[in-house]
């Protein structure tokens, strides 16, 4: 009996959902969930509902392909479907669904403007790397410092190239054995190379006229701008230079630029390699490129960065480092898979900051940025640990913490769990709530029993979440038929 404001839980993993009539949970296969109903133990049409007077009940298929260990065939053995209780739609009290949300890794850059780097001045760049990866790596969040002792300036120069400073500050960072199984330089995947596939027509010579969306390919990238230099005949784009090198483009993408007839389109040849940013600014347009941190310090075999030696005369250069949380756990097999293992669901989180020579944050020259990442919905490894829960609620075996586990696991067909879930995936959750009230409680109190079933879907897997979301559905109209009004509720959050 339940006392206290839980729910029993049990949970499912759907690959299909049966949506006819008349199938027999027998009939079901390891995976297949379907509606039933109590009068005819059959599966109900979906996205129907079981007819008034009866209880509905959430079935799937068992994973296990023997009845019992040994194979010696019985009833109500290993092979017997997976039941819920019986549901009476009056006391449905909750059908709702998870979104699925992918995890995105934190970002942190540092720009630095064309007069922000005197010669004969150091500068400091701090990163912190804090959250759970770090508090386990450690036990208290990481920083380190860099600086740009090491570049020099020639006679006359009166201030450094912002592009070596950020490279050299980023270097020494990146290189501190504290920060560096948490932090890497970002490949922006900008626009490295690009062509003039159509002039198009009706264009005017302007700065930074915007690039809009990829019209072909598979690209995700967003940002690419030009300045159209010169025109051609009927206003054609002539000539051109990148104003906004853009991220997260692939080559091949073809990119219609906005403005005139909308007509012409640039063709992205190649992308870059790293997470420098140069913007020069000469009478009024910009012209960006994307370098690596090697290249912007002329360490690398090519492509390097060639320096002002003037950053803040007629060319104005500014630069603009980027950083990513790139912290991976560590990750035992199926072979080896123990519920006690350790999983990690939070991104690590970094921040930048301008330091001045005695270590306090530099405000007056220096922009520093930090986004949050964020976490993914239900991984597949809080699934896998959630179904071997309920199996062995279920009396069903599980074997671990002994030298010969895996062996005993096989046996037992512990491993058709193990394979029913992807452990690198991301499922959506599809929860059902009900409670079975106690009219005759022996203690005088009245009271419920709650029960909460889990039923997980890969996010990958469209077909079976729509097939779940008809499950769901046939529930409402159950619940709301016997006069409880019950909707599916959908949050983008949880």
């Amino acid at each position: 009996m339940a006392y206290f404001n839980h729910a029993f839980n049990k949970t499912f993993i759907a690959d299909s959902t049966l949506d006819t009539a008349g199938t027999a949970t027998s009939a079901l296969t390891a995976g297949q969930v379907a509606l039933v109903s109590d009068q005819t133990w059959a599966s109900v049409a979906l996205p129907g509902a079981p007819a008034a007077g009866s209880l509905a009940y959430v079935v799937q298929g068992s994973f296990y392909t023997k009845d019992t260990i040994g194979n010696n065939p019985g009833n109500g053995g290993y092979k017997e479907s997976v039941k819920s209780k019986g549901i009476n739609p009056r006391y449905i009290t909750r059908l709702w669904q998870a979104n699925c949300l992918t995890a995105s890794q934190a970002t942190a850059s540092l720009s630095l403007a064309s007069d922000c780097a005197p010669c004969g001045k150091t500068q400091f760049m701090r990163i912190d790397v804090k959250g759970s990866p770090a508090l386990r790596f450690l036990n208290h969040h990481a920083y380190a410092i860099g600086d740009s002792a090491g570049v020099c300036c020639i006679d006359g120069q009166e201030y450094i190239d912002p592009a070596v400073i950020v490279g050299a500050m980023a270097e020494m960072v990146l290189g501190d054995p504290l920060i560096k199984p948490f932090v890497a330089e970002k490949d922006l995947d900008a626009v490295a190379t690009s062509t003039l596939s159509a002039g198009g027509t009706g264009y005017a010579v302007t700065a930074a006229n915007a690039a809009a969306s990829a019209t072909s390919g598979s690209s995700t990238g967003s940002g690419f701008a030009v300045n159209i230099l010169t025109l051609g005949a009927s206003d054609a784009i002539g000539t051109f230079s990148v104003a906004n090198a853009g991220s997260g483009y692939v080559a091949g993408d073809s990119l219609a630029v906005a403005g005139g007839n909308a007509d012409a389109s640039i063709l992205v040849d190649t992308v870059s390699e790293g997470g420098v940013v140069v913007s020069v600014v000469t009478a009024g347009i910009t012209v960006q490129s994307v370098y690596t941190i090697a290249q912007a310090q002329g360490k690398a075999a090519s492509g390097n960065y060639v320096a002002s030696t003037d950053p803040n005369g007629a060319s104005k250069v500014s630069a603009t480092v980027n950083f990513v949380g790139a912290y991976v756990d560590t990750v035992f097999g199926n072979c080896s898979f123990d519920t006690r293992d350790h999983y990690n669901a939070e991104p690590v989180a970094i921040e930048v900051s301008l330091l001045d020579e005695t270590g306090n944050p530099c405000n007056d020259c220096g922009v520093a940025s930090n986004t949050p990442g964020s976490m993914q919905q239900t991984q597949g490894e809080e699934v896998l640990r959630e179904l071997i829960m309920s199996e062995r609620y279920r009396q069903s075996p599980y074997n671990q913490g002994n030298r010969d586990s895996a062996r005993i696991r096989e046996i037992e067909m512990s491993d058709e769990l193990l394979a029913a879930v992807d452990r690198t995936a991301t499922y959506r959750a599809y929860y059902v709530q009900h409670s079975v009230p106690r009219f005759n409680n022996p203690t005088g109190v009245f009271d419920n029993d709650q029960y909460q079933y889990k039923i997980y879907v890969k996010c990958s897997d469209a077909a079976a979440q729509t097939a779940v979301e008809k499950l769901m559905d046939g529930l409402s109209e159950f619940a709301k038929a016997n006069g409880n009004n019950v909707p599916v509720e959908t949050n983008a959050i949880w």
